[in-house]
């Protein structure tokens, strides 16, 4: 009894193993045979190929992979043997046969007697059928991609792959097939397992189609353009490059890309949900265009439930985007509070806007080496802590006063009531100005008002600026007090901004920003949606380009800030009762080569290259698009998942690309064929490089009265 059940237990396992064998004989078939492994080593492989089979299917396009075996096409091998396996190759170019010389000299004789004829010399009266037979075989030289075999894993056998081959026979013939179909299909699209705790990981999507030459042959185009699929959780807390020249189809990858991460939440609303920021330089995005028939805005469209999480930013409104933000804040800040010596929070909640303008404008004057500019970047006019104090508040006050004062002499948009003064310069310092001709008049003023109109509040201070300097100011500021002079360095360094014209005239440039009317910081805003899951569209196309770099970098600091305090202050999940990560975050960064400069590798003062750099730590993925891989520092590259790559002109470029995977074998293509959207794809969870053409992105227009004039 024993025995025969051991015997049965027997017969189930090897009726599993042929099952499993079964299943890597359906990727072959005889009639997409080309012929006969001839060498194999463990990197490359050497195939005898024959034009009849060649031309059977379709032709061998460089790039185009091919799986060589012992297994016969509709056979149940047992997976357990050594021989039920497929290796992967991939063709990279011509190998010339043993017989090369002979052959060589046979083509020579045929070409000679046809050259003075109008017929080709492989016709039938011009050499004979075995020699032609013999000159229709050639060598194809392939690299070695991995090992397809199927596994047992508990009860279940499954297709895996190894990115290598564990042994071969010197001995032992192999038969190659080109893979098309399904067959083709499933190699594509295999995604080895990353242990990804998303819970929609394993969700791909299509992007595009198998394409493995621009001058590609139709002979079989619905068993050889299978479609291409990725998977879009790679994208999470990873870094993702596309580099192609311009017009090269960079952008409709982001599209595709991005409306792939977005239509995630259509599987499962909720856990679905990844925020995602586009900065877009030109308004292709946000806008409805021609090359689109629609723009990425519009992916909003498709369910009433997802119309609120796309949302559109920019600097002036559009007739096509009723609900877009306007990306403006109120350099001026909120009221003042009402109390008489209001603390540091109340005051840093009506003043945050302000504190966000002086933010701008400081990085707008960053570049300028003047000493009096260091010394306005320099001047804190954030809240101190001791606030609440009488003499540092009216010290803090004053400060504000000389700052609102420079913002309406740069020609700001300023609130309609006066600025005041109340408190502000005592009797003690009014009463030296009364002795003084150029600043009698102010402090007269002073002495019967609270209030200043804003247009002598500028020429007060632009005097004070020059009043400063003179001895009896100074006389009278060492001798204020024992312990302090009645200014101060915040005091004195904003008003060293009118000692050259050339600051004022920086600061005029940030006043697109500003808006009277704003109630809240727009960066803010825009952290709370992506957090949120929620796409959000930057439209740049109109900005100052020096002020929209500065405004993206603002915002990514903002965003960088509030993951890492999400990581290392955690929410606990009150379900599961397990620590939260950040939210899941993507930025997309267009023209990448001027926001990551190439510099030091250890240089992180840019916020972009620390986002790329730290960035996955906190949940934050970055797909940056350039034309110059070279410009992107070497260890970002480095850390680099996820790659497209479509074509680019220059060898300096394909140089570096050639340090990564095996793109060194698509170089020659990348630069000769311009074809849009014809790219090379290695993603996270791919084992190898797939070239595919992206599909072109569409997206469906609103309804008339829905965001589109009509």
């Amino acid at each position: 009894m024993n025995n025969l059940l051991a015997q049965e237990v027997a017969d189930l396992k090897k009726e599993d193993a042929e099952k499993a064998g079964g299943k890597l004989s359906s990727y072959i078939d005889e009639t997409t045979m080309v012929g006969d492994l001839l060498s194999l080593d463990y990197l490359e492989a050497t195939v005898l190929v024959h034009d009849a089979l060649r031309q059977n299917v379709g032709g061998l396009p460089m790039g185009c992979f091919l799986l060589a075996t012992r297994i016969a096409p509709e056979t149940k091998p047992r997976a357990d043997k050594e021989d039920t396996a497929l290796i992967l190759l991939r063709v990279i170019g011509h190998a010339p046969l043993p017989n090369r010389t002979e052959t060589d000299t046979w083509r020579l004789e045929a070409a000679r007697r046809s050259i003075d004829s109008p017929e080709q010399w492989d016709a039938d009266n011009k050499t004979d059928q075995f020699t032609l037979n013999q000159l229709r075989h050639a060598g194809v030289r392939c690299s070695v991609l991995g090992t397809f075999r199927c596994v047992q894993e508990g009860d279940d056998w499954n297709p895996t792959f190894g990115a290598d081959i564990s042994n071969f026979y010197s001995g032992q013939g192999m038969k190659v097939y080109k893979p098309m179909g399904k067959a083709l299909e499933t190699i594509v699209n295999f995604a080895k397992p990353m242990g990804n705790a998303h819970p929609l990981a394993g969700k791909s999507v299509p992007v595009g189609r198998v394409r493995y030459a621009s001058s590609e042959i139709a002979i079989d185009a619905k068993r050889e353009n299978v479609p291409v699929h990725i998977e879009p959780t790679d994208m999470l807390a990873r870094r993702t490059a596309l580099f192609g020249m311009s017009r090269s189809g960079k952008s409709n990858t982001i599209k595709t890309v991005a409306s792939a991460i977005f239509n995630l939440r259509k599987i499962e609303l909720e856990k679905g949900r990844v925020g995602q920021l586009i900065f877009d330089p030109n308004g292709e995005y946000a806008n409805e265009n021609p090359q689109d028939q629609g723009c990425l805005r519009n992916i909003a469209n498709t369910h009433d439930k997802l119309k609120n999480d796309v949302v559109t930013y920019g600097l002036h409104s559009h007739p096509n985007d009723p609900d877009r933000n306007i990306t403006k804040f109120n350099f001026f800040g909120d009221t003042m509070p009402k109390s008489k010596n209001p603390g540091k929070q109340e005051l840093d909640e009506a003043l945050h806007s302000l504190y966000q303008g002086k933010q701008i404008i400081d990085e707008a004057l960053r570049e300028e080496s003047g000493g009096y500019i260091q010394s306005f970047i320099n001047a804190d006019i954030t809240a101190p802590p001791d606030a609440d104090d009488f003499g540092v508040n009216t010290r803090y006050r004053r400060a504000l006063f000389i700052y609102k004062s420079i913002l309406a002499t740069a020609g700001f948009e300023k609130p309609e009531t006066g600025i005041s003064t109340k408190d502000l310069f005592s009797k003690k310092i009014r009463g030296v100005m009364l002795n003084t001709s150029q600043m009698k008049k102010y402090a007269e003023h002073m002495e019967t008002h609270h209030e200043m109109p804003w247009d002598m509040a500028q020429n007060f201070c632009r005097e004070l600026s020059e009043w400063v300097k003179e001895p009896e100011f100074k006389k009278f500021d060492t001798s204020y007090k024992q312990d302090r002079n009645w200014s101060d360095d915040r005091f004195l360094g904003l008003l060293r901004i009118f000692d050259n014209t050339r600051g004022l005239t920086i600061i005029q440039r940030t006043r697109q920003w500003h808006g009277l009317n704003a109630t809240t910081d727009y960066a803010d805003d825009i952290i709370d949606h992506i957090h949120k899951g929620r796409l959000v569209i930057f439209d740049q196309a109109l900005g100052n380009p020096d002020m929209n770099e500065q405004a993206a970098a603002r915002i990514m600091r903002g965003i960088f800030t509030a993951q890492q305090q999400a990581f290392v202050n955690p929410e606990i999940d009150e379900v599961t009762k397990e620590i939260k990560a950040p939210p899941a975050v993507i930025i997309y960064v267009e023209e990448a080569h001027t926001l990551l400069p190439k510099g030091s590798e250890t240089d992180i003062t840019n916020i972009w290259a620390r986002v790329a750099k730290e960035g996955s730590k906190f949940n934050i993925g970055m797909v940056y698009s350039t034309q110059e891989p070279s410009t992107i520092q070497s260890n970002i590259l480095k850390n680099t998942d996820n790659w497209f790559v479509a074509h680019l002109n220059n060898q300096d470029e394909t140089r570096e690309l050639r340090k990564y995977y095996d793109f060194e074998m698509f170089v020659d293509q990348i630069l000769k064929v311009p074809d849009t959207g014809f790219l090379r794809m290695r993603c996270l969870s791919n084992p190898y490089i797939v070239p595919v053409q992206i599909d072109k992105f569409t997206a469906e227009p609103p309804k008339d009265g829905e965001g589109r004039t009509t």
